[in-house]
């Protein structure tokens, strides 16, 4: 298991541990190296008081910054649910897969990823186009179509709070240019959810790794 994967099986852990003072530590952690004495924005903390699914997650290259995202809008006709971080920072998924970030900086304004999401969730091989919309360094918006191959990785359990839960791991390689990187996901058999996941966030944010933490 990798160790970003380690750290946030921790986080998983302490939601489960009856230590109060441990609790408060992961409740309160932020992503991206921002500064924890911030107070936490108004959207994030209505999200907690209303109980909202939740997904433990870290940038990559800064694994000691992890945080906690709270669904804060459900998920629209397009099927992207929106999820905020203590300071407002969101991430907008479509069924477990990263379609766009806000206040990471360089951000994923958009993605389609309907011919990658259809292998992927039903586990099967194949070549598919991925279209991002991304922010250069001046802040203009642009689109790139990346060829991606979605392979098996294997199969790996995921540690949530009580149980483990049996996956299939599956790649996502896609490549224009200058931008490669290879997505991962662990899904499970059946239902095709995505438990967790080493997605690709754009050229400042580079890869985040995300997992499930309370439905």
């Amino acid at each position: 298991m990798r160790p970003i994967f380690l750290a946030l099986t921790a986080v998983l852990l302490a939601g489960c541990s009856s230590d109060p003072q441990l609790n408060a530590r992961y409740r309160n952690l932020l992503p991206a190296g921002r500064s924890a004495e911030r107070p936490a924005v108004p959207e994030f903390l209505a999200a907690r008081q209303a109980s909202a699914p939740s997904l433990a997650g870290a940038v990559e290259s800064r694994p000691e910054t992890i945080g906690i995202f709270l669904r804060q809008r459900r998920a629209n006709a397009a099927g992207v649910s929106t999820w905020i971080s203590a300071d407002g920072a969101q991430l907008l998924l479509q069924d477990g897969i990263l379609v766009g970030t806000r206040g990471f900086g360089a951000d994923v304004m958009a993605s389609d990823v309907s011919e990658s999401a259809a292998l992927i969730h039903s586990l099967r091989s194949g070549t598919t186009t991925r279209v991002m919309t991304l922010l250069d360094g001046d802040d203009h918006a642009v689109s790139r179509a990346l060829r991606c191959i979605i392979a098996p990785y294997g199969t790996d359990t995921v540690p949530l709070q009580d149980r483990a839960v049996a996956t299939r791991t599956m790649t996502e390689t896609c490549r224009n240019g200058d931008i490669q990187f290879s997505n991962y996901y662990w899904v499970v058999p059946g239902s095709g959810e995505i438990l967790q996941s080493s997605q690709w966030a754009g050229e400042l944010t580079q890869k985040i790794s995300l997992r499930v933490y309370a439905r």
